[in-house]
């Protein structure tokens, strides 16, 4: 005989009125999860609709709602003139699965096999995009002055045909409409002209660093990595079993002479010449021309990684390491999630003509393409040029807040730190005074309701003086000097 339930309900039903799903949904994932946790086994019964819509408050057309999607689904049966129960043809104990995700290894559960790729992956962060949006949070752009209202427009006018080439998987490369505006923007506005055929869209930037780290090396062979340098990316190298060689960085940006002599041998050059981050200096000239020929002579490439370069408020912006390439050894890698938003996901790689077959191929395997929707409306913004428009409104919105900063900075840190701030970028750094340890200062940051990122999170092998990497574009200038003043009383407590 069946056995029966016992209660006047079901002791795991909780409705929850905040919650945003509807409540037929709440009762009828508990009840599932109730079965596959093993609360509820096979051959149980449920009691009847009537008694559970009056238990829990509900309309006895809502509980029979849920009762039939749940024997669609397999887990409970109807049998006439006897009830609801959950079904016989379930196992008699299930497993009970884990409800919440687990960080790091569990004593009672052995580590599962994994690939060379996911072992190295559980010995590295990627806590990206995790970071809670306070004062300071650094590589942040003002989202709240992005042009909504425009950029639904040009998602509109893409959209409401409901052309079908919309919906689809897309060019592997990228719409030819986009690469075209990018090509077009590049020529312009970063004085490099290039072919739409020389572009692949990828999901991001990150993305496109995997690209090519995949296409032109091998697990074990090295990359020159500025030292320091984004700890994202970095861990990204390593996570594909690139052998990271450290390049010092000075005044003039990544020590090449440096490089050359300690890691003659590596496969690739990941580098940041127009601002490297998190020190915001520029790779000179000399130093550039040496890289391109260890690169010629060595059969390497270089991953130019084109980093803030549309905030440049001294001068225009500077030239492309790529516009100066005269031996295809470049491969230049851009995105918009500071020009326009984190979100977005879209970026592109500008190739040598030899390897553009091989990045289309590989892209298509990989990424397959970035939704087609997204880069119709991106191309309609930039041709339309909202693009360009917007990119000047931030660089002027920028420097204001820029001059905020350092002025207010200088004064409230005055004896903590030293404010450091390049003429780009979106970024600052404070070093900070009497041996103070970055990391401890950042707790304390945090603590009072402030972000920021440690300097010696992105040391890799040399040290160098304690230092906070701090965000200033996305904090409205009146509120600058107050932001700084709780800055400056969580430095002194430390």
């Amino acid at each position: 005989m069946a056995k029966q339930f016992e209660g006047p309900i079901l002791p795991f039903l909780r409705l929850d009125a905040a919650s945003a799903l509807p409540k037929f949904r709440q009762v009828q994932d508990q009840l599932r999860m109730a079965i596959l946790r093993g609360h509820l086994r096979a051959g149980t019964r449920l009691p009847a609709s009537r008694i559970l819509a009056e238990e829990l408050d509900l309309s006895r057309q809502t509980l029979v709602r849920v009762l039939e999607n749940l024997r669609a689904e397999g887990y409970l049966e109807a049998r006439q003139g006897a009830g609801t129960f959950v079904s016989a043809a379930l196992p008699r104990q299930l497993t009970k699965p884990r409800l919440t995700p687990v960080r790091g290894d569990a004593s009672d559960i052995a580590a599962p096999r994994l690939s060379r790729i996911g072992e190295l992956s559980r010995e590295v962060s990627a806590e990206i995009g995790q970071m809670e949006h306070k004062p300071f949070l650094p590589n942040q752009p003002a989202l709240d002055r992005f042009p909504f209202a425009v950029w639904r427009k040009c998602w509109n006018a893409v959209t409401r045909s409901g052309k079908a080439v919309a919906m689809g998987y897309g060019d592997i490369a990228g719409e030819l409409v986009l690469r075209q505006r990018i090509a077009e923007y590049l020529a312009l506005h970063r004085r490099d002209p290039c072919d739409p055929e020389q572009i692949v869209i990828t999901p991001g930037g990150h993305a496109a660093f995997t690209l090519a780290a995949l296409a032109l090396a091998d697990p074990g062979d090295g990359i020159w990595f500025e030292d320091p340098g984004p700890v994202t990316t970095s861990n990204l190298f390593r996570t594909l079993g690139l052998r990271l060689c450290p390049a010092d960085i000075d005044a003039d940006g990544m020590d090449v002479a440096g490089a050359m002599t300690r890691h003659p041998d590596a496969r690739l050059a990941f580098v940041m010449p127009s601002r490297h981050h998190p020190l915001g200096v520029t790779l000179s000239l000399p130093r550039r021309l040496t890289l391109l020929e260890w690169a010629r002579t060595n059969d390497s490439w270089i991953i130019e990684d084109d980093y803030d370069s549309e905030f440049r408020y001294d001068g225009a912006p500077l030239p492309s390491m790529r516009s100066i390439d005269s031996h295809d050894r470049v491969i230049y890698a851009g995105s918009f999630s500071k020009a326009l938003y984190p979100g977005i996901r879209v970026g592109y790689l500008v190739l040598p003509p030899q390897l553009v077959g091989s990045f289309r191929s590989l892209s298509g395997l990989i990424h397959r393409s970035v939704p087609v929707e997204t880069q119709l409306a991106l191309a309609e913004f930039i041709g339309g040029g909202h693009f360009a428009s917007h990119l000047r409104r931030m660089r002027g919105l920028y420097a204001e807040r820029r001059a905020a900063f350092v002025e207010a900075g200088r004064a409230t840190l005055a004896g903590l730190a030293r404010i450091d701030c390049s003429d780009s970028g979106l970024n600052a750094l404070a070093w900070l005074e009497n041996g103070r340890n970055d990391r401890t200062v950042h707790a304390a940051v945090r603590d009072a309701g402030l972000q920021c990122y440690p300097l010696s999170d992105y040391t890799i092998a040399t040290p160098r003086p304690g230092a906070l990497i701090l965000g200033y574009a996305g904090v409205p200038t009146d509120r600058m000097k107050p932001h700084l003043l709780r800055l400056a009383e969580a430095i002194a407590r430390t």
